[in-house]
């Protein structure tokens, strides 16, 4: 019997998994690892501590099988949290602490080029934002300009210095999250990196998702695919896209649709689903900053220790919640931009906790369904597929249906990013096994909810345009 490994590198945990060839999954570990917020805008981690958890999980995962089986390893595949990146020495010594893609650090650099907005949306495919890698690689080229050669990168960049002995190397799918990639070229773009201050001398090599990415130390396993978490998600079912938008619902929600050649939406993501020697693919990405974030901050605000135990009874219990203007991390697409402070709509002096909470899910849906109007409007979307933490939220899932119009599919399977790299790795092989009979969520009538996401749309529009006056 073969197997594929997959290194899956979260922001809460790093995991290693073996799957067989047709895509059963054999075995597992997950090793946690730690998040900071020094301050408002910053989110951290220690990149020692990730590496060892990287380490940890692939020794534990290797050593499940016998000896006998281990040489039967056939490949491995590695994917990341996107848009997280640190600097190091050439020996990979960190000078840097990780810094996560939630971090916002670099806002005030990405105000400076709104007036360059449109050239690096159209070179790059992304909107400004300091969600992105560029404006966090800016400050630490800045702060680091004296400790001679070093390097910057994506975290994968990072950890594949550790796994391997393949050198300074990055895929196409990561590079792209960087906000410094040439979207048409698939390579570091001058202009943008002019635009941003950073010296791409100290960049990693591009390469496409798909290549020879080395060997694991100490294993000998060829590592031969290597993406970001949400494009490998993409993959997790096999070949099983047709028709079929995929939500991935965690910290922040992520909503990805196949995109024909040469058609953009500036409002919306150009996101590379996997590249190769021949090319690459591409799909339409929404995002929602304020997914699972904006319920831990509603915990957070009311002291609610047993939220995630709460919520089910609630979603079914409360029938007329209040609007919750969600702007946790900031306005994702496709509005791209940082209104004032979530508050709830009209005012919320005589609602409970149940209502409020109600309300903050209504909020992720109703943003997820903005992002899917938008591209409706350019490939055909027949089914939803929800995937992530909060899918498991059957009323999550029956309000998402409802308010679609559409069959919504959730995906059992947690670690959808893990699978879908590991059928790159292989070779993206036809007999992979694909999720059938996945529980289902048929869509209902529900006119109170569908008035309330278009009186949210209308307020939305409303609370960022009166912040922006002010």
């Amino acid at each position: 019997m073969d197997y594929l490994l997959a290194i899956d590198q979260g922001t809460h945990a790093s995991r290693a998994l073996l799957f067989d060839v047709c895509g059963r999954q054999i075995a597992s570990h997950l090793v946690p690892v730690t998040l900071t917020r020094p301050q408002a805008n910053r989110a951290e981690q220690d990149p020692s501590e990730i590496i060892a958890s990287v380490q940890d999980a692939v020794a534990q995962t290797v050593l499940s099988l016998t000896p006998a089986e281990r040489g039967n390893i056939r490949a491995c595949g590695l994917t990341t949290q996107r848009s997280t990146v640190l600097a190091w020495r050439t020996n990979g010594t960190p000078l840097s602490a990780a810094i996560s893609w939630q971090d916002t650090r670099g806002a005030s650099l990405v105000d400076s080029l709104h007036a360059h907005g449109a050239e690096i949306r159209k070179r790059s495919g992304l909107p400004l934002s300091a969600h992105y890698g560029a404006s966090k690689l800016c400050w630490l080229h800045q702060r680091l300009v004296g400790e001679g050669r070093l390097r910057l990168g994506p975290l994968a960049s990072f950890l594949l210095t550790h796994l391997t002995a393949i050198g300074h190397v990055i895929d196409h799918s990561n590079a792209q999250r960087m906000q410094l990639l040439d979207v048409d070229h698939l390579d570091w773009s001058h202009p943008l990196a002019d635009c941003f201050g950073i010296p791409l001398d100290g960049l990693p090599a591009c390469r496409p998702v798909m290549s020879d990415y080395g060997v694991l130390t100490d294993y000998g396993i060829p590592v031969t695919a290597v993406c970001g978490d949400q494009n490998a998600a993409w993959h997790g079912s096999g070949g099983d896209t047709h028709d079929c938008a995929l939500i991935n619902l965690g910290s922040g929600a992520f909503v990805l649709a196949a995109q024909a050649s040469g058609d953009d939406v500036p409002a919306l993501l150009r996101s590379l689903s996997a590249s190769d020697a021949r090319g690459a693919e591409w799909l339409f990405e929404g995002t929602v900053n304020g997914a699972g974030s904006a319920l831990q901050w509603l915990a957070e605000q009311e002291g609610i220790d047993d939220l995630a135990t709460r919520l089910p009874d609630w979603l079914e219990q409360v029938t007329e919640p209040p609007l919750f203007m969600n702007t946790v991390g900031g306005l994702g697409s496709p509005w791209w931009r940082r209104p004032g402070p979530p508050v709830f709509r009209p005012d919320n002096s005589c609602r409970g906790c149940a209502e409020r909470a109600v309300a903050v899910v209504e909020s992720i849906v109703f943003l997820l369904q903005y992002n899917l109007d938008c591209m409706s409007r350019h490939t055909a979307i027949g089914r939803l597929r929800v995937s992530g933490g909060l899918s498991r939220l059957d009323g999550l899932c029956q309000k998402l249906a409802n308010l679609s119009k559409l069959p919504v599919e959730r995906c059992e399977d947690t670690e959808a990013s893990a699978r879908g790299v590991a059928w790159l790795a292989a070779g993206r092989p036809a007999d992979w096994l694909a999720s059938k009979d996945l529980p289902r969520f048929t869509p209902r009538p529900d006119r109170p909810l569908q008035n309330r996401y278009q009186q949210f749309v209308d307020l939305l529009r409303q609370y960022s345009a009166e912040f922006d006056d002010n």
